[in-house]
């Protein structure tokens, strides 16, 4: 669906030359992974709303089975949320004031937000990196994995982002660009969702599912 919605993006406009989906007709916007509030926004928040719920479940059967470290797991629910609500809000973009109060450009990068997002990008890193400490195996390969690619695509692709607008780029790079920055935010998202799915044990008895904590150990 991830990659789905990026070739959607690009192919429609490019292959279909009609009023909706060109030059902002409301097919193309619908689709555009520019474009806040449509399908490409729909899907980037509800991944985050499900790696957060599924942090925060592992977490309470964690905490439920006192295991150590269980609390990371909160962690990164929190930061997954508050990603989440900042991909649905654009909260981040707010930011521009205050960036613009700490340092001026020269030759017309826009993004003002990403110096106080530079900080922001930090804590949310912590709290990511904090839960790769206590997991072990694959949950932690994918963790790590994840926040790199999470946070690599949405600090480092708006900034390259930036220097193409400064430069006066408008057209297939920054394009691609763009999109590059999106698939890699959602792979990131989705390699934190494969933590949470290789930490967690389910177990079929006669009369129930249970979820545990903890994969069995291959000997």
């Amino acid at each position: 669906m991830t990659l789905a919605i990026n070739v959607a993006s690009m192919a429609v406009p490019a292959l279909i030359d009609h009023p909706l989906t060109t030059n902002r007709g409301e097919i193309h916007d619908y689709l555009d992974v520019f474009v806040e509030g449509n399908l490409p926004t729909w899907w980037s928040t509800g991944l985050l709303v499900l790696a957060a719920a599924s942090h925060a479940l592992l977490g309470c059967i964690g905490h439920a089975a006192r295991v150590k470290g269980s609390w990371a797991w909160f962690a990164s629910a929190t930061m997954l949320g508050a990603l989440s609500l900042d991909d649905h809000t654009q909260l981040h973009e707010r930011l521009d004031r205050i960036g613009r109060h700490l340092v001026t450009y020269d030759g017309g990068f826009p993004f003002y937000w990403l110096i106080p997002g530079l900080v922001a990008g930090l804590i949310v890193a912590i709290g990511l990196l904090l839960l790769a400490r206590h997991l072990h195996g694959r949950p932690r390969t994918y963790m790590i994995i994840g926040c790199v690619l999470l946070l690599g695509a949405a600090l480092g692709g708006e900034a390259l982002q930036g220097l193409l607008i400064a430069s006066g780029e408008s057209g297939p790079l920054y394009v691609l660009t763009y999109h590059a920055e999106e698939l890699g935010e959602n792979l990131g998202v989705l390699a934190m969702l494969a933590a949470a799915a290789h930490t967690a044990l389910i177990v079929r008895t006669q009369h129930s599912i249970d979820v545990r904590y903890g994969r069995p150990q291959r000997r």
